[in-house]
């Protein structure tokens, strides 16, 4: 006697089920844990303050909006964004160029839309534009990325926003979308040889941005004092310099297991600007100490082989460039961001992932990490 089929209800359910058996349980849990590391800097950062008002309140609100819209991006086929590539970038873009003549002024720059229960950079759910543009550009060409036209065009699509947000200006977030490029170039069909090609047209480039024109220079006098002030940090100690140095005596003071959080900690770790944003790191590691940076260096890589363990794992072009593209924006930030707490890069205002303040960076975060779990539910199933 045969048995009964499961209603459709009931198949859908099991489906849904097998589904998230197959999302990566390591990530979320790493990201939680640099989450964690980031609340307890920003709350010892911020006169250890718990109110409603304080940035650490905040930023538990942003982890909530940003978990939710993680699991709801998870559940959803990511390859129904692949149909929605172009508006997603072109709204993307019009929001960028909107926020040039009616954003809010913070920090001598126009990059954010004050809507009162939050500030929203658009740059950032840019990033997530651009990967999903470039992602399903280079997916659909496949082989013909070996064309120097598709390749044109794969720079085309990373310029025009990279070149708009740094007329905010916002240097560092318009390198993050060149990174986001190389990643997902370097994983494509291309020929290297138009990438070595583009890296070597880039110095004449460079070179005329920094010295021409001199009337209405590209990059701004206060830029340029910020790039090449942490070669002698010491030569600008009230100006461009400051930070460097404040973050040098901070991170240098901390010892092996920092300070942790005591009253009497050394009086140059209070003098450390930004130490919610740009020097969050260094500010977490005075906490922490040489441990907590291990803990900190630990997790980032952990994360960084998750995200290209997607890459690896997805069974398309699409979701593989997705995974390629997060992987080179998580590393890129990282990288440059600590890198200008200890002085080895110059200051570009780029946040730290997870542990800087900010809602608009965490959330895309999120976001994206909801895609990637995406991927790997959503993956097909190969029968025999």
């Amino acid at each position: 006697m045969r048995r009964a089929a499961p209603p459709p209800v009931a198949m859908l359910e099991t489906s849904q089920r097998r589904r998230w058996r197959d999302a990566d349980p390591f990530m979320p849990i790493t990201t939680l844990l640099l989450i964690a590391f980031g609340l307890v800097a920003i709350y010892t950062a911020d006169n250890r303050d718990l109110g409603p008002s304080s940035l650490v309140f905040h930023q538990a609100l942003y982890v909530v909006v940003g978990l939710v819209l993680m699991v709801t991006l998870a559940a959803i086929d990511y390859r129904l964004l692949r149909s929605l590539a172009a508006p997603l970038y072109l709204g993307a873009l019009l929001l960028i160029v909107l926020v040039i003549p009616f954003g809010t002024w913070s920090g001598g720059a126009k990059r954010w839309f004050d809507l009162r229960v939050v500030w929203l950079q658009p740059s950032e759910p840019g990033k997530i534009a651009l990967i999903v543009a470039l992602a399903a550009f280079v997916a659909t060409r496949g082989v013909k990325m070996r064309s120097p036209i598709n390749y044109a065009l794969t720079g085309i699509l990373a310029a025009i926003p990279a070149v708009l947000v740094f007329r905010e200006p916002d240097l560092g977030t318009s390198l993050v979308f060149v990174a986001i490029w190389c990643g997902i170039i370097v994983a494509s069909r291309t020929r290297l040889l138009y990438l070595l090609g583009s890296v070597l047209a880039a110095v004449p480039v460079v070179y005329l941005a920094w010295h021409y024109p001199r009337r209405h220079p590209i990059i701004q006098d206060y830029q340029k004092s910020r790039l090449i002030a942490f070669l002698d940090p010491s030569q600008d100690v009230q100006g461009q310099g400051f930070n460097i140095l404040q973050a040098r005596y901070a991170i240098g003071q901390a010892g092996l297991l920092g300070h942790r959080f005591s009253d009497t900690a050394h009086n140059d770790l209070q003098l450390l600007a930004v130490k919610t944003t740009d020097f969050a790191f260094a500010h977490a590691i005075g906490n922490f100490g040489f441990v907590g940076a291990v803990a900190l260096f630990t997790l980032f890589m952990l994360l960084l082989w998750r995200y290209l363990r997607v890459a690896r794992l997805a069974r398309d072009d699409f979701g593989q460039l997705i995974a390629m593209g997060a992987a080179a924006m998580l590393f890129f930030q990282a990288f440059v961001n600590i890198g200008m707490n200890e002085g080895i890069l110059p200051v570009t205002g780029i946040p730290l992932p997870f542990i800087s303040y900010g809602g608009s960076p965490l959330i895309t975060l999120l976001a994206l990490q909801g895609i990637l779990q995406s991927v790997l539910m959503h993956r097909e199933k190969l029968t025999f």
